[in-house]
């Protein structure tokens, strides 16, 4: 009887294997970007920037997320500190089928900015984040192949080589290539490498932290670092919490100018 139960087991074990190996890259893009089961969260964010010569900068927002349904989510991150720009908020509403819409909110305007989709490409509050790298990325903006598994940090990692399905793409985004190390017990991207339009490394996403609240794993550290001119960014996320019940108003223009 033991031994039925090691066989079966064995098979079970080469049947997921098998079916690890058959994966595409496109499907492994979509299990990541669609493996999240909260309805809503909120957290704490700093932003830490860091220049050439060791100078540090730091802003702290508040960060709040929602699903309005499978395909669909909203993000508000509102700054907080230091003075020159608290009150500065930012607003992403997805669109499946379309771009999705992004406002800046500058309280020395005091006026709500669109951000057309030529300024995807754009650095978000001056770090070495893009707007377009805020948020999800569109599962069709890629064509994807899948690379060579690799292991990262002792972590066995499905490796996807995604490219811009369109000049449009490349052109909005700045990027000419993107390689994405996503792992395979948890199917969170850990380290990430841009290119740009001419296909030379640019910037280099590694994920120091990644922690599990609740039943869902969440990357609390991300450092981007701009290896062209020697420039990082990190967010570091703390105070996390899920399925608050976040009323909708929150992700509207006219809560993100005036805070209600």
């Amino acid at each position: 009887m033991k031994r039925f139960w090691v066989l079966g087991f064995l098979l079970i074990f080469i049947a997921l294997s098998v079916r690890a190996q058959d994966l595409t890259g496109k499907q492994i893009m979509e299990k990541a970007l669609n493996k999240t089961s909260w309805q809503d969260m909120e957290a704490d964010v700093q932003l830490i920037l860091t220049n050439s010569r060791g100078e540090q900068r730091i802003r702290k927002i508040k960060m709040y997320s929602r699903k309005r349904n499978a395909d669909e989510s909203d993000m508000l991150m509102r700054f907080i500190a230091p003075p020159d720009v608290k009150g500065t908020g930012f607003l992403i509403i997805e669109h499946k089928n379309s771009d999705d819409d992004r406002y800046l909110y500058l309280p020395a305007l005091r006026r709500v900015k669109r951000i057309a989709s030529s300024g995807k490409g754009g650095n978000f509050m001056s770090s070495d984040f893009t707007y377009y790298d805020i948020g999800k990325p569109k599962l069709n903006d890629w064509t994807y192949k899948r690379l060579p598994d690799e292991t990262v940090d002792g972590h066995p990692c499905y490796v996807i080589e995604c490219l811009p399905a369109s000049e449009k793409v490349a052109k909005e985004t700045g990027y000419g290539k993107i390689i994405r190390w996503i792992r395979q017990d948890i199917w969170v991207t850990i380290k990430s490498e841009y290119y740009d339009r001419g296909l030379r490394l640019w910037k280099v996403l590694t994920v120091p932290k990644v922690e599990k609240i609740g039943d869902i794993w969440f990357q609390t550290d991300m450092v981007m670092k701009d290896v062209q001119n020697n420039h990082t960014s990190e967010m570091v996320f703390s105070n996390i919490q899920i399925n608050r019940n976040i009323p909708a108003q929150f992700f509207t223009q006219r809560y993100l100018q005036r805070g209600r």
